[in-house]
């Protein structure tokens, strides 16, 4: 005889009542880490990212590989592609460009025999879903551990987790309640104090070559932080400042020592930046921060749920924020105030204008490359 256990699904909308077989069944399996895991990290070796040249080591990514091949010519230096710098081609643009405007020379040591681990640690809501998808698939393959927690009161991202969200990456998430982050380290048994943290704001995607560097070498500056460029409704509209200073990375001994193991003093504005140093420049984005990056009725319940720092809702234009007013401003290249004149971009011109994985999977993410309000760049493309 097989007895039938009653179920009655805990998201009261969904209305569904189920059948189980054992009460077991009502927790799912999970394929993530919790705060019960004990996780160790892998430690790998660099050598498979660089290759000899005869006395040449160069970093297989930066360096224009098929010229070398064919040179006759005994191989002292390596030749590396358009946006890679260094005697070795390590450093993306992003990199070089931040090493050649510090106020004092930087030494780089490397490459290292072993990759620096990177633990990324962020917020996620309901608000940050998209972004949050997307970075973790751009960042995935370097990335050692996503460290994502929530507020207590809510339990969206568990369930997200629990229903295949960034299935793929699931070995390398750990999930937490955010009054448990600051134990997140200790779940970790074989930390390494040259071991990298990093940590952004919700809706944050860091230049991924920038990340990959750190991995690799040893001897930057710390803390590192991250202008980012700052897009607004989707990659296609510019805020006019530009750009914001945010995120940071440091290493696990820094940040004991400077930080006392907190995560959110890395990317405060109070972070001893004197010591460090900032990656992007107005032209060259340390990553992308995407603001209002979701549909109308999504920024709608977000403006109204939180309390928006230097915006009178009461006061925008003298009108209501409703579809209609989004609409509007989306499709006019206006600000959420309904007066800030926004910047154009340009898709097919523009080297830094969405993250790689929202490029290179276009077919998914087509309303935060395309403004799908303006006719003019519907039919541009």
């Amino acid at each position: 005889m097989s007895y039938f256990y009653l179920r009655v699904d805990s998201d009261i909308k969904s209305e569904k009542i189920s059948f189980i077989r054992s009460p077991d069944e009502e927790q799912p399996k999970r394929t993530y880490h919790t705060s019960s895991s004990r996780i160790f990290l892998r430690s790998i070796n660099t050598h498979t990212k660089f290759i000899d040249f005869n006395s040449s080591l160069c970093y297989t990514n930066g360096t224009d590989l098929v010229s070398m091949k064919r040179s006759k010519e005994f191989n002292w230096q390596c030749a590396c592609l358009p946006g890679w710098h260094g005697k070795d081609c390590g450093q993306p643009e992003v990199i070089w460009r931040a090493f050649l405007t510090h106020r004092t020379p930087i030494k780089i040591i490397g490459p290292r025999s072993f990759e620096r681990r990177i633990i990324y640690a962020f917020a996620v809501d309901k608000f940050s879903e998209i972004m949050t998808e997307i970075r973790i698939n751009e960042l995935g393959d370097i990335v050692d551990l996503f460290i994502l927690y929530e507020d207590e009161e809510s339990d969206f991202l568990e369930r997200k987790l629990n229903n295949n969200f960034v299935k793929n990456y699931h070995e390398k998430i750990l999930y937490l309640k955010a009054k448990n982050i600051k134990y997140a380290l200790r779940l970790v048994r074989n930390l390494r104090d040259d071991d990298v943290i990093l940590t952004s704001e919700r809706n944050e995607v860091p230049n991924k070559y920038a990340i990959i560097f750190l991995k690799y070498y040893d001897k930057w500056p710390e803390p590192v932080r991250f202008r980012m460029r700052w897009s607004v409704f989707g990659f296609f509209w510019l805020h006019p400042g530009k750009t914001i200073i945010t995120g940071g990375a440091c290493s696990v001994s820094f940040l004991r020592a400077n930080f006392n193991n907190k995560f959110g003093s890395l990317h405060s504005t109070s972070s001893p930046l004197n010591k460090g140093i900032i990656l992007g420049d107005l032209n060259h984005f340390g990553g992308w921060f995407c603001e209002y990056c979701n549909d109308v009725a999504q920024i709608i319940e977000f403006l109204s749920s939180k309390p928006q720092t230097g915006i009178n809702l009461e006061k925008i234009a003298q009108k209501k924020i409703d579809n209609a007013f989004l609409e509007d401003v989306i499709e006019n290249g206006l600000y959420i105030d309904g007066k800030t004149e926004l910047l154009r971009t340009h898709r097919y011109r523009d080297n830094y204008f969405a993250p790689f994985y929202v490029s290179e999977n276009s077919w998914a993410y087509d309303f935060l490359l395309t403004n799908i309000y303006s006719k003019i760049d519907y039919y541009e493309g």
